[in-house]
């Protein structure tokens, strides 16, 4: 064929009409393409890492078969010794640790007033007959009207914040606040039944001594006592040294913060009410444990004094108790570095973590109950802010919803002791003026005074309770106290540095007709 003819015979195929396929073929072939591609991609990737593989598996056995041999004799030459393993119990410091977790489970506002490693010295037979049901209801045979004639007040000129406390002015404070001559009976009562069953050596209850000791030492500091008192001299002294002995010796006394801040309260107070010498080295000691032990980041307390970043956790109920103990010390004259921040830091706490919602928090803001509205309202008042909107607040939750009932079974029960609400509260309503305190006050007296057994102690309210381990000392000391709200800190207390400027009291003018009360 001559090639002009082979060139128009190519240039005619190339203008034919091609042949279409159907779309469906055409798919399927296009599958089986893109499936063959696929194929020979796999075999191609896969082709050098198994390769690869295959060469580590062959020098893998290689190294096992050179090494075994060796393995075998190092193994034949090994001896095991086999010993049984030892179970130790747990030790008191963790028991403390799952009690804390349990109280905090169920957010009660109970003091767990702490439980130390005592000492075998520290307990002797005398102590534990005190707490026997015997002895704590047997009639002593007290004669409380000659008790009552005789002056039992300290001869020491009681003056400044502690001058209410003396013979006169106390009489005159518990009449111009509207205690009852029946009131005060109950409280000497209860004092001489804390007298006639002290332990020789000073302390107050074998279970938790160094904290019974001391809310045992506030509550005859409270009514004006002293070592030189001729009725309580002897027994204000032995628990007074007693604390001095123990907040010398320990860095926390009892081994936590709660017995800790218990004692550092009561020897401040025993500091403001003698200036005995012999006390401001304890009470110093163990003012500078409480200031060291506060959060920085929150201002307030926890546990054993734990640090926030560690725990996430403060504890109202634990750094009152602190803050009473500073306050003391303040008005005291105590000389530690860093006391008057951590009183500032105090204020700081109570009004910007713990409070919330018209409410006080136990260990979240505005979660706690009725023994931590008194707490932080408390709190606030002594640290000279019972005017503040939060203190104020606190003295309307109080009065308005909680009551002094002594067998309310629906609130008292296993983690609950009510005589710890009631310390607070009514110090807390005392100081919010005369429109709170007149209603409170005729009621909580008398509930105390017919609930206590004629020798002069108290059990735990509630007939079900089962906390008698911190029983009859704890409530007589606690309901002690309560009772001797109308002298024991007058409405007229600021923080020292105010009190030349502000003379005036949260009460204004106050007599018997204001107070709407009976006078017996």
């Amino acid at each position: 064929m001559a090639p002009e003819e082979k060139v128009e015979q190519e240039n005619t195929e190339q203008h034919q009409p091609q042949e279409h396929l159907d779309p469906e073929q055409e798919l399927l072939e296009y599958e089986e393409i893109l499936e063959e591609y696929r194929r020979r991609q796999m075999v191609e990737h896969l082709t050098g890492p198994m390769i690869s593989l295959a060469v580590h598996v062959v020098v893998i056995i290689a190294c096992a078969l050179l090494l075994a041999g060796r393995e075998i004799q190092e193994t034949s030459a090994v001896e095991f010794d086999v010993k049984e393993m030892q179970v130790k119990p747990l030790d008191p410091e963790t028991l403390d640790d799952l009690e804390d977790i349990e109280e905090e489970i169920i957010n009660e506002a109970v003091p767990p007033v702490e439980r130390p490693e005592v000492n075998v010295e520290d307990v002797t037979v005398e102590t534990t007959d005190d707490l026997s049901p015997e002895m704590a209801s047997a009639n002593l045979d007290i004669n409380v009207d000659t008790a009552l004639q005789t002056s039992t007040t300290s001869p020491l000129k009681l003056t400044g914040l502690m001058a209410s406390r003396s013979d006169e002015n106390r009489d005159e404070a518990r009449r111009e606040f509207g205690g009852e001559t029946a009131t005060e009976r109950s409280v000497l009562k209860a004092l001489l039944w804390l007298k006639n069953n002290q332990s020789p050596d000073g302390h107050w209850s074998p279970q938790h001594p160094e904290a019974m000791t001391g809310l045992g030492l506030l509550a005859f500091l409270a009514h004006g006592e002293t070592p030189q008192s001729k009725q309580f001299g002897e027994t204000v002294e032995k628990a007074m040294t007693y604390l001095i002995n123990k907040a010398m010796k320990q860095d926390m006394v009892g081994g936590r913060a709660y017995t800790h801040g218990i004692v550092a309260y009561a020897l401040s107070e025993c500091y403001a009410l003698t200036q005995l010498p012999i006390v401001k080295p304890a009470m110093e000691k163990a003012i500078r444990r409480i200031v060291k032990g506060q959060q920085p980041e929150t201002g307030g307390y926890n546990y054993r004094y734990a640090s926030y970043p560690a725990t996430k956790r403060w504890d109202l109920s634990v750094s009152v108790w602190q803050i009473q103990a500073m306050k003391a010390a303040s008005y005291a004259g105590a000389e530690v570095q860093g006391l008057d921040q951590a009183l500032k830091k105090s204020v700081e706490f109570l009004k910007n973590v713990c409070y919330k919602d018209g409410k006080f928090g136990y260990s979240s803001p505005g979660s706690g109950s009725g023994a931590m509205q008194g707490a932080g309202t408390l709190a606030l008042q002594l640290l000279g802010e019972g005017d503040s909107r939060e203190a104020r607040a606190g003295v309307e939750n109080v009065s308005s919803n909680y009551k002094v009932v002594w067998n309310d079974e629906a609130q008292y029960h296993l983690h609950r002791h009510p005589s710890y609400d009631w310390y607070y509260q009514t110090q807390g309503v005392f100081h919010g003026g005369k429109r709170y305190w007149r209603d409170w006050n005729r009621q909580f007296a008398p509930v105390l005074r017919d609930n206590q057994h004629t020798d002069g102690h108290w059990e735990c309210p509630g007939d079900n309770s089962k906390i008698g381990k911190l029983d009859p000392f704890y409530s007589t000391a606690l309901n002690c106290l309560t009772l001797q709200v109308y002298y024991r800190y007058l409405p007229t207390y600021r923080q020292p540095d105010k009190m030349a400027q502000r003379e005036d009291d949260v009460f204004g003018t106050v007599d018997e007709q204001d107070l709407d009360l009976e006078i017996r």
